[in-house]
């Protein structure tokens, strides 16, 4: 099953009004289910939500977009403040259909790193930009600043799970790239005899609607060589040998041990 995951930015349509409801509730079991029925009574459509908890703390979170007619701000802060479970309510209705999460700030990743989001293909077109102005120069700049990237944040993941979970599941943990929408983690091939990796990358962003004669993951070959060289505790060597914009089915990059 693939399931996209949409991330609640903004609404707008003139004809319709629009409410972001933000929820502190109690930490505990049944919260969630009684402040939804709530706002089944009420008779709220909801367009999109995510809540988010502490695991050790007391209350957790729920914000969502949703359309309603009938009430105002003020209304449904009552009506959901009024739940036992509720600790705070905050409500800001839409400003003629255009709605906006003026809420949260800063966003971040579960892991709590801060995060910023961009869209793949401005992303994608910053990055060819670089390849197009300044050749296999820029390859090589485009190469070391996602190496430099990925080293980075495999440490921080090598801190949170320890070397000892990455390598007994070495192929779950791959699966980040997806979770964060880099690309569909097809296939993945951990030799720890060998200290060899191969990642199947389906549908990267930096190759998705590219042409090209050449290797073009340049980025995400960096980042990969930097996240491994991490988590094995050694240098790495990555190449792509399949590259989708070669119009090859997936990107293939494999990563061995740097020789001395």
């Amino acid at each position: 099953m693939r399931l996209r995951k949409d991330v609640n930015v903004y609404l707008f349509d003139p004809t319709r009004k629009y409410f972001h409801i933000v929820i502190e509730m109690e930490n505990v079991p049944g919260a969630l289910r009684n402040v939804l029925e709530v706002m089944h009574g009420i008779g709220l459509n909801v367009l999109g939500s995510f809540s988010s908890v502490d695991g050790s703390a007391r209350l957790g979170v729920w914000s969502g977009f949703v359309e309603d007619d009938e009430h105002t701000a003020w209304d449904l802060k009552q009506r959901l403040g009024a739940s036992p479970f509720v600790h705070d309510a905050m409500v800001v209705e839409s400003r003629q259909g255009f709605l906006v999460d003026g809420v949260h700030f800063p966003l971040a990743f579960n892991t709590g790193t801060r995060a910023v989001m961009m869209g793949a293909k401005s992303l994608a077109n910053m990055l060819s930009t670089v390849n197009e102005k300044f050749g296999t120069g820029g390859n090589v700049i485009l190469f070391e600043e996602g190496r430099t990237y990925g080293k980075d944040l495999g440490e921080e993941y090598l801190l949170k799970l320890g070397a000892d979970f990455i390598l007994s599941n070495f192929a779950e943990v791959v699966k980040l790239y997806q979770a964060l929408g880099w690309f569909r983690v097809e296939k993945v091939r951990f030799d720890p005899a060998e200290g060899k990796v191969v990642v199947d990358a389906a549908e990267s962003f930096e190759c998705e609607g590219v042409e090209s004669r050449v290797p073009r993951s340049h980025f995400v070959r960096g980042h990969l060589e930097g996240m491994v060289t991490a988590w094995l505790g050694k240098p790495m060597e990555s190449k792509e040998t399949l590259c989708a914009a070669k119009g090859d089915r997936v990107c293939e990059f494999t990563l061995t041990p740097r020789g001395p």
